[in-house]
């Protein structure tokens, strides 16, 4: 693509036009402000710094990727990233990408527009498309999320296991637990733990949910435990089967939530079972995906649980949606290696976790932070 003296305009929207695009405002056709790419970068900057610091690593390998930058460059953001803070990474990136001038911006913005970065980053598209040409384009609303408290968030946690079941202790998960509350708690859901339940007793907590009255906005359901190929252990070595944990909650058997999101995170293993979605406006976060183990510190808690409860209190104060931050999730438990947490057949071995989402929500779903 050649580039012109005149590379890009502003709308009254703010959002940048691509040269030869025009469009009208009602009452006629207005004349936009023109002007380069780097102002263009300049003026938005401060918006560009919330929405790329929420994936540092990920913006830094395509921008390296692209060759926007050169070798040292690449490591002086990389240990922005390692040794000061994603902020500090995006200020610098955006700084050196103006400091190069328009044809090195434009090709920034182009890489911004890409559709991996715009499904990584939903906000560049509201910032990168105007409005005008936005129109007919179904907009994807929000679920609301203003009610007090916003919902009922349950943590079922099995620490400890009947001699019976042959099941080992779970240290650390009493790490999660807290997390899990903290955070929650944090964005005004009303928490409710239990703690070292039997099967039958993680089901009776499950079916007595499900007929509640939720006069909130959302559901959350926390499941922390071993698991297998038939679903969660309860603490007698008996199972919780994934139809028990997800079938209360569908429309026809929960008609209070309705057209709510019902977010279930589930902490599961290497044998998990599937998990099918049986009706609309459900998210599944599951803590790895079939045939990977799922790493949980004796003193720490999980990696899963840790890196949400750590991108959930960062990524909902920047405004992000639910989707984004659970990326950003399986995005650091991804390039997290072991092999001294290994059981000790495995010690020696390296071994990898990768979290995965399904879902069936038809709208946005954003938990907004507190007022500091």
């Amino acid at each position: 693509m050649e580039l012109d003296n005149i590379v890009g305009v502003v709308d009254q929207g703010g959002a940048l036009i691509r040269p030869g695009q025009t469009r009208g405002s009602r009452g006629g056709r207005f004349q936009p402000k023109v002007l380069q790419v780097m102002e263009i970068i300049r003026q938005n900057k401060t918006t560009l710094i919330k929405i790329l610091s929420g994936d540092a690593k990920f913006v830094l390998q395509h921008v390296h990727q692209a060759k926007l930058i050169v070798e040292h460059e690449y490591y002086n953001l990389k240990d922005d990233i390692d040794h000061r803070s994603r902020q500090d990474f995006a200020i610098n990136l955006l700084d050196k990408m103006i400091r190069k001038g328009d044809k090195q911006c434009h090709k920034f913005l182009e890489l911004l527009e890409h559709d991996e970065m715009q499904e990584t980053f939903p906000l560049l598209n509201d910032l990168l498309t105007p409005p005008a040409l936005r129109q007919g384009v179904p907009k994807i609303n929000e679920y609301k999320m203003s009610s007090e408290p916003r919902g009922v968030c349950v943590i079922i946690n099995n620490k400890h296991f009947d001699e019976s079941s042959g099941l080992p202790l779970r240290t650390g998960s009493e790490v999660d637990v807290a997390c899990l509350n903290e955070v929650f708690s944090w964005l005004a859901f009303s928490v409710e733990i239990h703690s070292d339940m039997t099967a039958v007793a993680m089901k009776e907590v499950l079916l007595g949910l499900s007929r509640r009255e939720h006069n909130g906005d959302c559901f959350i359901c926390c499941i922390l435990s071993h698991d297998c190929e038939g679903g969660f252990f309860g603490t007698d070595g008996q199972i919780v089967r994934p139809s028990d944990i997800l079938q209360p909650f569908t429309t026809a058997n929960c008609p209070s939530l309705a057209d709510k999101p019902k977010v279930f995170i589930l902490h599961t293993g290497w044998e998990q079972p599937e998990y099918a979605i049986p009706d609309s406006d459900f998210l599944l976060a599951l803590a790895t995906i079939p045939g990977f183990h799922s790493f949980r510190n004796t003193s720490r808690g999980s990696w899963f649980i840790q890196s949400l409860y750590k991108m959930l209190k960062e990524g909902c104060r920047r405004g992000e949606d639910v989707l984004t931050i659970l990326s950003q999730v399986i995005v650091e438990v991804s390039t997290f290696q072991t092999n001294h947490t290994a059981p000790p057949s495995l010690l020696g071995l390296s071994f990898r976790q990768i979290p995965h989402i399904n879902l069936t929500l038809r709208r946005r779903l954003v938990f907004h932070a507190p007022a500091d």
